[in-house]
């Protein structure tokens, strides 16, 4: 069969440079490249009517499922225990310390060594569980009770990142990551979409929950792997071990892992790790620190719900909800109109935040917000700057109408809709674009008059 040696070839090649591009972050070949050899191999089937298991023409979704079966996992999913600060965590590694010594104290033969420490970063997305026959990927699943989950192998399928082969072929094994949605996929995606989406966690876990694969082939999601789960035969020693593991699979681990001899370099890490998380490219809510011996995780064991052996450190929430109470409109420099939503008080990332931005008409229009006053809506702040409403809680048009200023708020001049954006044209008559111009020309980016204040742009405007 000269067309199947044909398919395999195109397949292998495909699959590998889709690895490179989606798992490596190393392309080999270009787009148009690419795109050529895909549609030589979809030309094959179409004229055959042949498709092999692991083409990777099936990752675009197919019909609209019935439902979801209920899949058992071959091993436990476990939750995490939670530390909420500093004190809880230092709690958490002084056990794991006690339980060591007590276990060496009982088996002086068979000591354990000291304890070393990974960690990971805690995605917030959905977990997968994947399993592997043969080196063939045949069922993929949500965690569910940690028990039995929901089968979503047709939209995990769809996620470019996740072979659908591997090296190994011995056998079962059972692989648990994070389908997430990427920040930057995210608001590519919510410049053309009908329906914008309100947050990355909600777009991951709704596509992967979708009946429809072709609605999670146009999320784009990416996924992490991090655990070897169940296996018919393998070990490892360490969790080092473990990983390396996962990589020569060709399953998608995170770079950010540390691997610590000392537990007061791991809360160093983790500052870092907290300051930095808004430069991420994907949403986390924590950090996961793990034992890294696997002798001392079978000697800590776990409780009814958690491995003794490791424990997740929450971050504050960058993300939550709270009610819309107004939204004021602000001119600036260039006439620009620009609406200022005041919200009720909420912490968030250690900030209390009671002002949030919306860029335009157009941005209340797109997040479903023109009837939104009074109601619950999601907002988020990274990067240290106001925070931004991400869209309503509910997709009812349940609240009081936001409307929309027909003169400038500030010198009553007729306002000129431009696309998304509401402009004053009254450059020489409206205050604050005056002073705003006058601050700028004073400026460090153009005249830089270092003695120069808004208190004296203000009086310039006056005078």
């Amino acid at each position: 069969m000269e067309f199947k040696d044909k398919m395999e070839q195109l397949i292998a090649e495909l699959n590998n440079y889709n690895y490179h591009y989606y798992t490596l972050d190393q392309p080999l070949v270009s787009d148009k490249e690419y795109d050529a050899l895909y549609d030589e191999l979809v030309a094959l089937e179409q004229e055959t009517s042949v498709t092999l298991p692991d083409s990777p023409t099936q990752r675009v979704g197919g019909e609209i499922l019935k439902g979801f079966a209920p899949h058992r996992h071959q091993a436990p999913l476990w939750s995490l225990d939670k530390a909420q600060n500093i004190e809880q965590l230092r709690t958490w590694h002084e056990r794991v310390i006690r339980l060591v010594n007590d276990y060496n104290t009982k088996n002086p033969d068979n000591t354990l060594p000291s304890p070393c420490y990974a960690l990971e970063l805690k995605f917030d997305g959905l977990t997968l569980n994947l399993t592997y026959q043969d080196g063939r990927l045949v069922q993929a699943s949500t965690r569910g009770n940690g028990t039995v989950g929901e089968g979503i192998l047709s939209q995990v399928k769809t996620i470019k990142s996740v072979p659908l082969t591997i090296p190994y072929a011995d056998g079962t094994i059972e692989v648990q990551g994070e389908g997430i949605m990427n920040l930057s996929v995210l608001e590519n995606y919510n410049k053309t979409a009908a329906e914008p989406l309100k947050n990355a966690r909600n777009a991951a876990a709704g596509a992967l929950r979708n009946l429809s694969p072709k609605v999670t082939a146009e999320r784009k999601l990416n996924a992490y792997f991090y655990n070897v789960g169940y296996s018919d035969d393998i070990t490892f020693n360490d969790h080092k071990e473990m990983m390396n593991f996962l990589r020569e699979n060709r399953l998608k681990v995170n770079p950010y892992i540390f691997y610590f001899e000392q537990f007061d370099d791991v809360m160093e890490q983790l500052a870092d790790i907290e300051k930095g998380r808004s430069d991420l490219d994907y949403l986390i809510d924590g950090a996961v620190v793990k034992v890294t011996d696997f002798r001392i995780r079978e000697a800590l064991g776990y409780t009814d719900k958690f491995p003794r052996w490791a424990v997740a450190y929450k971050f504050e929430a960058e993300e939550t909800t709270t009610v819309l109470q107004s939204v004021t409109w602000n001119v600036g420099r260039t006439g620009k109109i620009t609406p200022l939503a005041r919200v009720e008080p909420v912490d968030l990332a250690g900030v209390t935040v009671q002002n949030c931005t919306l860029n335009n008409i157009g941005d209340i229009e797109r997040k479903n917000l023109k009837f939104a006053l009074g109601s619950r809506v999601f907002i988020r702040r990274s990067n240290d700057v106001i925070p931004e409403i991400l869209g309503k809680v509910t997709e009812e048009q349940d609240g009081e109408e936001i409307l929309y200023p027909e003169e400038c708020p500030s010198c009553g001049f007729p306002l000129e809709q431009r696309g998304a954006h509401l402009f004053c044209n009254n450059k020489t008559g409206c205050k604050p674009q005056i002073v705003a111009r006058i601050t700028h020309f004073a400026s460090r980016d153009a005249m830089d008059i270092e003695t120069f204040s808004d208190k004296t742009a203000i009086q310039s405007s006056m005078s």
